[in-house]
C-alpha cells in the first residue's frame, strides 16, 4: 500500500483541525529534517551541493556525538526531547519494561519515561507544532502530540521520502499565521541501502543524491518564501554507520555458558534480561562472558562514562556490547533458514552475506558520529561547530524559537551556531 501525497495533509487538517487564520505570525519557523544514518563521509564521497551550500552560509558539524547505544529510535528521541535515555527511557531499539512488556521500533509517546519532546514542548507554550513520520508523534492514550501529525500507520505503509518532503514543503507554503512555527520531519535517507548493499554501494549512492536534491528543494522553498528571513532549517541525523561482517551467536554463547536469561538485540548489543536478577548471578555471568575478546560486557551499577542509560526497570543486568566489525541481532530477525544456529551453531558467523554495515556501537567508535547542519534565519555564516552532542539540538532550536526547552532537559544551546 503506497499513501499518496496529499492524504497527509487532508488526514491532518481533517483529524486535528486546520490552525486558526489570523493570529499573529510567529517571529521564526524552524524546520528540522532528520536523515536516517547519515553517515559524515557520504558528504565527500558523492555529490552533495546543497549540503556544501550549507558548508558556507551556515553552520555545520560532521561530529555530531549520538548516545549511546547509537541506535535509530534512542537517538532520535535524544534529539527531540534534549535528554540522555536514562530520562525518556527510549534505552534502545528494543527493550523489555516489566509492566508494558517489549518495545520494538514504536513511536508511541507513551513510552516515553520522561522528558518532552520539542514538537509537545512548543505546543505547550503557544506555538504551532507538527510532527511528521517522528517519534512521538502520537500517543495511544492522548492522540495527536502535535497541532499536525502524519498519519500514524505501519513502517510499510509510509510514504516515500520525496513524498513527504512534498508534505513539509506543502506546510511551509502556508501563509505565516497558519504555518507551524516547528515542524520535525523524519527521512529514510541512506540508512536501508547502507545496510544492506554496503557503505559504498551505488544504492547508497543513489539515496544519498536523493537527500541532497531533496534538501535543495526545500532551500530553493525557503528562498522562495516571502517570510524567508525568518525561517532557519536543521538538518540532522540519528547516527553513522560501520561496515560489519560477522554476528554475535549470543543465544548460544549464552546457552554455552549456562546463563539463564533472556537476550534481546539490536545493532552491535544485546541487553541481557538475567532470569534471576541478584549480584551474584550478575557477576557469574559477567565473569563468564568477559573471556570474549569480540565484546564488552557492560554491568549495570558499574557502565562507563559514555553510557547514560541509568538503572530504571528497562535496564539490563548486563549489556553485551560488540567490537567492530561484529554486530548482535535477535536470531527472530535472522533469515528462517539460519535460525538453527542460535542453538546448534558456532558462537560467531561470517554474515557479509545478509547485513553488510550497522550501528550501536560507543559514540566514540569510528563511523558512528554524524552530522548537524543549520541555515537561515538566526544562525552564523560559514561556521563549523566542532564536536557538538546530539542532546544539545532540542535547546538550541528551542532558543530560535524564542520558548523554553522542555523539562527536564539535559542538552545545553549550541552558542557558536547562533548569528551575533
Amino acid at each position: 500500500m503506497r499513501i499518496p501525497r496529499c492524504v497527509c495533509a487532508l488526514a491532518c487538517l481533517a483529524l486535528f483541525g486546520a490552525p486558526a487564520a489570523g493570529a499573529d505570525a510567529p517571529k521564526r519557523t524552524v524546520l528540522l529534517v532528520l536523515y536516517d544514518g547519515f553517515l559524515p563521509s557520504l558528504l565527500d564521497a558523492n555529490e552533495t551541493p546543497a549540503f556544501h551550500r550549507i558548508e558556507r552560509e551556515g553552520s555545520f558539524t560532521r561530529q555530531l556525538e549520538p548516545v549511546f547505544p547509537t541506535i535509530s529510535l534512542t537517538n532520535q528521541t535524544s534529539i527531540s526531547t534534549g535528554c540522555w535515555p536514562e530520562h525518556h527511557g527510549i534505552i534502545s531499539n528494543e527493550f523489555l519494561d516489566p509492566e508494558l512488556g517489549r518495545y520494538d521500533h514504536d513511536l508511541d509517546a507513551d513510552w516515553l519515561t520522561g522528558c518532552e519532546h520539542l514538537h509537545v514542548a512548543a505546543r505547550r507554550q503557544g506555538l504551532r507544532s507538527a510532527a511528521l513520520w517522528f517519534p512521538g508523534s502520537h500517543s495511544k492514550r492522548s492522540g495527536a502530540q502535535a497541532s499536525l501529525v502524519s498519519p500514524d500507520v505501519k513502517h510499510e505503509e509510509r510514504p516515500t521520502d520525496p513524498e513527504r518532503m512534498a508534505e513539509l514543503l506543502r506546510l511551509l507554503a502556508l501563509p505565516a499565521a497558519e504555518r507551524p512555527s516547528y515542524v520535525a520531519i523524519y527521512l529514510n535517507g541512506p540508512d536501508t541501502p547502507e545496510h544492506f548493499h554496503g557503505i559504498d554501494s551505488p544504492e547508497t549512492a543513489a539515496a544519498v543524491a536523493q537527500s541532497d536534491a531533496l534538501l535543495g528543494q526545500l532551500m530553493a522553498a525557503i528562498e522562495g518564501s516571502p517570510d524567508r528571513e525568518r525561517i532557519a532549517l536543521f538538518v540532522t541525523t540519528d547516527h553513522g554507520m560501520r561496515t560489519v561482517d560477522t554476528i554475535v551467536n549470543i543465544q548460544r554463547i549464552l546457552r554455552r555458558q549456562g546463563i539463564a536469561a533472556t537476550p534481546v538485540s539490536s545493532g552491535t548489543t544485546s541487553f541481557i534480561y538475567l532470569d534471576r536478577d541478584d549480584a551474584e548471578e550478575a557477576a557469574r555471568a559477567a565473569e563468564a562472558l568477559s573471556r570474549y575478546a569480540e565484546f564488552e560486557v557492560l554491568r549495570r551499577g558499574a557502565f562507563p562514562d559514555y553510557v547514560h542509560l541509568g538503572s530504571g526497570p528497562r535496564v539490563p543486568a548486563l549489556i553485551v556490547s560488540a567490537k567492530p566489525p561484529y554486530f548482535i541481532e535477535d536470531i527472530t530477525r535472522w533469515p528462517s533458514w539460519l535460525q538453527w544456529v542460535g542453538d546448534y551453531g558456532p558462537d560467531f558467523l561470517y554474515a557479509g552475506f545478509n547485513l553488510k554495515a550497522t550501528h550501536g556501537y560507543p559514540p566514540d567508535t569510528d563511523g558512528m558520529r554524524g552530522i548537524l547542519y543549520a541555515w537561515g534565519s538566526g544562525v552564523a555564516r560559514g561556521r563549523d561547530l566542532g564536536p557538538v552532542r546530539a542532546i544539545d539540538i532540542h535547546p538550541t532550536i528551542a532558543r530560535l524559537l524564542g520558548i523554553q526547552p522542555g523539562q527536564p532537559v539535559d542538552g545545553v544551546a549550541i552558542e557558536p551556531l547562533f548569528a551575533k
